[in-house]
């Protein structure tokens, strides 16, 4: 059995019903895990006699970025925060559902906007951070040149992961990508789809794919793969923004932990871990 062969039996050839159930088991681990965090959050501030918790759903691009952020956040301030990271697309509809979340760090414009013309969130959506692409592959696995995109043909790269672009920017971006390269068709069946940006990256790390377009941000905590920055000139950017939701039960703790976010002190992790800062 081909590389390819294996794989579509294991992660694209489950039934319709298996994968929609997935989907949904996992948005709802999604919301009860909001949920506890905030019982917990809320009944330690009430004890304190005070509502400092903050609750954050955020991009999977920012897995490591915002955890150094959210500890410096808590050294200067003695704030907690509790973050949620997932599918920028499948946090919306949670939001949409009530949520109780304080902020909402988007992965690209879309879908802030969404929730803003949704009546969803108390202002409108405020950017923080550009995003970027990169191409990965395993560790051992030889990388293609990023000028040279038509590369990504070779049969090398028998298994391609992106993220499902139906509700990950960062998997929009890649098909935009190869689109406008000519090659989407081309390399559609040789996809294997990540829930999120972070799911697909876990996909080269563990040798389920010979290559994967994923978020540039990752780059600087590279383990188990290794990877190279697709040049910004060669697509847009996604425009990553954050909107505070109306479920929210500390939209100012979400309003000053996004400050922060944007301050120099944020904006200098953000580009530690290649981000761009918008003007």
């Amino acid at each position: 059995m081909s590389k390819r062969e294996g794989q579509s039996a294991r992660i694209t050839g489950t039934s319709s019903s298996s994968r929609t159930s997935a989907r949904y088991a996992g948005v709802i681990l999604l919301v009860v895990t909001l949920f506890l965090a905030a019982a917990c959050s809320r009944s330690g501030s009430d004890t304190a006699g005070r509502n400092d918790g903050v609750l954050v759903a955020a991009a999977a691009d920012l897995r490591f970025a915002l955890n150094d952020i959210v500890a410096l956040y808590l050294e200067e301030t003695g704030v907690e925060v509790t973050v949620s990271y997932g599918s920028t697309g499948l946090m919306t509809q949670q939001i949409e559902n009530g949520a109780p979340i304080d902020l909402f760090l988007a992965a690209d414009l879309s879908f802030a906007q969404r929730l803003y013309e949704g009546g969803h969130s108390s202002g409108e959506p405020v950017p923080y951070a550009l995003g970027y692409l990169a191409l990965a592959v395993p560790e051992g696995g030889v990388l293609p040149n990023p000028a040279d995109v038509m590369q990504l043909r070779e049969p090398r790269y028998e298994v391609i992961a992106i993220a499902n672009p139906s509700h990950a920017p960062y998997g929009a971006a890649a098909s935009r990508f190869l689109e406008d390269a000519g090659l989407l068709e081309e390399l559609r069946p040789r996809f294997v789809y990540g829930e999120n940006v972070l799911d697909t990256l876990r996909l080269v790390q563990t040798g389920s794919a010979d290559l994967a377009l994923v978020a540039a941000a990752f780059l600087p905590q590279a383990r188990d793969f290794h990877g190279v920055l697709i040049e910004p000139g060669r697509y847009e950017p996604l425009l990553q923004t954050a909107v505070l939701p109306k479920g929210g039960d500390n939209p100012e703790g979400g309003r000053r932990f996004l400050e922060f976010i944007m301050s120099p002190v944020g904006a200098e992790v953000l580009s530690r871990y290649l981000f761009g800062i918008p003007e």
